[in-house]
C-alpha cells in the first residue's frame, strides 16, 4: 500500500532476519515499514517493522497478534534483531489507498460509504476489544482491494502508537468517519452522511454505533473502482500499489504453497513460526454441526476467525450490525435480511464462546440452540482457509404475518481446523448447498427462527 521507494539498503541484522524467513528487501513503505518480497520468485510480500525491544512494545505486539479480522492487516511474527531492536513481520495488503481512489472518482454514494465504513469499523471494534488503539486511521491507511474489499492497514503506526490518554478509541472512530465522509461528501437531511456526521461530533463515538447507524440508514452497495489507468493518471502511480489478481489476500491454497516454497528456500520446515503465520488465513468459513460431532459444510452453519463472509456477487463485502432494521422502522426486504443475518452470524460465531447469537437468532429458537451447540463443539479451535459465497436468495411463501421464508444457496471451499497451538487438521470439503431460513420479525428487525431443508 502507499508510495514506496525501491533499492533500499538495510542493516545486516535486518537482512539476515529477512533471509531466514525467505524474503529480501524490496521497498520502503510510507508508514516506516520495509516491504520485502519472497526469494522464491512468487512476488509474495510481507512488511517488516523495526521497533524498540522493550516491554511496552512487546505487549503491544502481542495484543495486535491476537486480533484477527478479515478487514484488518495482520501481525504475523516477531523476531529479535538485537538486544535493543525487535523485528515485526506484518501482512502486506495489496490494493489502492482510499485517498488515491477518491482522487480518481466522484465522492462515495451513501451505499458505498456504508460498504466501506461497516467492515473497517468492525475491524476497529476488534482492535479496541483487545485494548489496542490504531492511532493512524485515515484515507492513507485504508486499502481497497481489486475486489472492492476494504482493509485497515497502516500497522506501522499502530505498532509504535502509545496512547496519550487511557482510551483513544473514540479518536480512531472519528478518524474513520473523517476518511469515509471526506471534505466533498454532501451532508443532506436523512442521508448517511448526516447520520455519520452526528456521530463524528460526539465526544467518544463507538465503532459498533457506526455499524449500526450504517445499516439503519443506508443499503450497502459495492464500491465502484476506477480502472488502473485512471488511477495512475489522476492519483499518481506512487499512490497505487500493484493490482495483482486474487484480491486483497492470497488464498489459503496459495499461502500453503508459498510457505512450502519458502521453507525449501531457507532450509526450514513450513511449520516454523513465520510460515505458520502466513499459512493461517482469516478467510470467511462455513460450518455445520454433524450428527457425530464432526464439522460439516452447510451454508447457514457459518463461522470465521474474525472474518466477514462474502455475499453474492451483487452484495458488498460487509457484515450487518445487530439487525437489519430498528423498532418502529418499516420491514426490510427479507432477502436482504437473509444475507445480512448470514454474514453477521459468521462474525459472531467467529468469536467463539460467549458470542451474542441473539443478534441474529431468537433466543430459545431451534436455530439458536443448534448454533450454541456448534460453538461448544468448536471449543478453542478456529477455522482457516474456507471461503463462502451466497449465490442466490429467493423469497418463499410464509404461513404467518410476522414470518418470512427465504431460500439461500451458497458455495463453500474446503477448510481446516486450527488448534490454539497452531496445529491443523482437516475440517471439511468444498460444497454447494441450499437451505431455507425461517425469519421472524421482532422489535430489533428480522431474526432467524429456524433453518429448514430446501
Amino acid at each position: 500500500m502507499g508510495a514506496m521507494t525501491r533499492h533500499v539498503r538495510v542493516a545486516p541484522a535486518v537482512d539476515t532476519a529477512l533471509a531466514a524467513a525467505g524474503y529480501r528487501p524490496y521497498a520502503l513503505g510510507d508508514d516506516g515499514a520495509l516491504v520485502a518480497v519472497a526469494l522464491d520468485g512468487s512476488q509474495d510480500r510481507v512488511e517488516l517493522h523495526v521497533l524498540r525491544a522493550d516491554d511496552t512494545t512487546r505487549a503491544r505486539v502481542g495484543a495486535l497478534r491476537a486480533v484477527r479480522h478479515d478487514h484488518l492487516a495482520r501481525v504475523l511474527e516477531a523476531v529479535p534483531l538485537s538486544a535493543d531492536e525487535l523485528g515485526v513481520f506484518t501482512e502486506h495488503v495489496t490494493g489502492t489507498r482510499l485517498d488515491a481512489l477518491l482522487a480518481a472518482r466522484e465522492p462515495l454514494t451513501d451505499g458505498e460509504a456504508a460498504t466501506l465504513a461497516i467492515p473497517v469499523a468492525q475491524a476497529l471494534e476488534a482492535l479496541h476489544a483487545a485494548g489496542v488503539q490504531h492511532g493512524g486511521v485515515g484515507p492513507g491507511a485504508i486499502v481497497v482491494g481489486p475486489d472492492g474489499r476494504p482493509v485497515l492497514a497502516g500497522l506501522g503506526v499502530a505498532l509504535r502508537h502509545v496512547p496519550a490518554a487511557a482510551d483513544e478509541s473514540g479518536a480512531d472512530v472519528r478518524a474513520l468517519l473523517d476518511a469515509v465522509l471526506g471534505p466533498q461528501h454532501a451532508v443532506e437531511p436523512g442521508s448517511l452522511a448526516e447520520a455519520l456526521d452526528e456521530l463524528r461530533r460526539e465526544a467518544c463515538p463507538g465503532a459498533a454505533r457506526v455499524v449500526d447507524r450504517c445499516f439503519r440508514v443506508a443499503v450497502p452497495v459495492p464500491l465502484r473502482l476506477p480502472d488502473a489507468a485512471d488511477l495512475a493518471a489522476r492519483a499518481g502511480r506512487d499512490a497505487v500499489t500493484s493490482l495483482r489478481q486474487g484480491g486483497v489476500r492470497d488464498s489459503g491454497r496459495r499461502r500453503a504453497g508459498h510457505a512450502a516454497r519458502s521453507g525449501r528456500a531457507r532450509g526450514r520446515s513450513a511449520g516454523s513460526p513465520l510460515p505458520r503465520g502466513l499459512v493461517v488465513g482469516a478467510c470467511a468459513v462455513v460450518l455445520a454441526a454433524g450428527v457425530t460431532g464432526t464439522v460439516l459444510v452447510a451454508p447457514w452453519r457459518m463461522t470465521t476467525d474474525g472474518a466477514s463472509a462474502a455475499a453474492a456477487t451483487h452484495r458488498p463485502f460487509a457484515s450487518p450490525s445487530s439487525g437489519p432494521a430498528a423498532a418502529g422502522h418499516a420491514r426490510t426486504d427479507p432477502r436482504d435480511a437473509a444475507v445480512m443475518l448470514t454474514q453477521r452470524r459468521a462474525v459472531l460465531l467467529g468469536q467463539g464462546r460467549g458470542a451474542p447469537l441473539h443478534e441474529v437468532e431468537l433466543t430459545g429458537s431451534p436455530a439458536h440452540t443448534a448454533d450454541s451447540q456448534l460453538v461448544a463443539q468448536l471449543g478453542d479451535d478456529r477455522v482457516s482457509g474456507l471461503e463462502v459465497t451466497v449465490t442466490a436468495v429467493e423469497p418463499l411463501e410464509a404461513s404467518r404475518d410476522d414470518e418470512a421464508r427465504v431460500r439461500v444457496t451458497s458455495t463453500t471451499s474446503a477448510y481446516e481446523r486450527v488448534a490454539p497451538d497452531g496445529t491443523t487438521r482437516p475440517g471439511g470439503p468444498a460444497a454447494t448447498s441450499t437451505v431455507v431460513l425461517v425469519l421472524r420479525w421482532t422489535d430489533q428487525g428480522w431474526r432467524v427462527w429456524d433453518v429448514a431443508a430446501a
